[in-house]
């Protein structure tokens, strides 16, 4: 099972359903507008195996849906789910690292920037290592590693984000966690 957080409009989700058959996908996002289409879409012609969910990063630990995923993958976050990542949002956090199995992993592509209006930082870099570190530590999920995105891997993600940011010509700066549930 394969989860996509702040799924957005829904079309990574629909996408890894459609190139993973054998996976069950699930997109997740709180803002329903935003999933809605690709709801409708996957409702009326597929793929089967992909399904969208309302709910928020903060509520994930207490649904049935936690210690099941194999794979988590958050793409280009932003506001609460952004913090969350980079271990400023507890809440959040949690909600994200209550849902990998044993030996599941979490896949981020993340960026800020000054327009983000991330408290206290301006930019992704290394010095942000050891943060983001500790905290996923406390969660009981360790970082892999973490490191800049190559623009294959942002191309790869399938985000509307990562088509913006490709018309951009790559001005921000993308960096890729990998973490999983030991």
């Amino acid at each position: 099972m394969v989860a996509d957080i702040g799924t957005g409009d829904g079309r990574a989700a629909l996408a890894r359903a459609r190139t993973e058959p054998g996976s069950l996908v699930l997109g997740v996002d709180a803002a329903t507008t935003a999933m809605a289409e690709a709801s409708g879409r996957a409702a009326r012609r597929g793929p089967a195996n992909a399904i969208f969910l309302a709910a928020g990063a903060e509520t994930l630990a207490d649904t049935p849906l936690a210690g099941q995923m194999d794979l988590v993958t958050v793409a280009f976050p932003w506001g609460s789910l952004l913090r969350g990542v980079l271990g400023l949002d507890a809440c959040a956090l949690a909600g994200i690292a209550a849902l990998p199995a044993r030996g599941g992993r979490i896949e981020v592509l993340a960026s800020v920037m000054p327009a983000d209006r991330i408290e206290g930082i301006s930019s992704l870099d290394a010095s942000w290592e050891p943060v983001i570190c500790d905290a996923w530590a406390t969660a009981g999920i360790d970082l892999v590693s973490m490191r800049r995105a190559t623009s294959g891997e942002v191309a790869a993600s399938r985000s509307s984000w990562a088509r913006r940011l490709g018309a951009a010509g790559g001005a921000r700066s993308v960096w890729r966690l990998e973490l999983c549930r030991p």
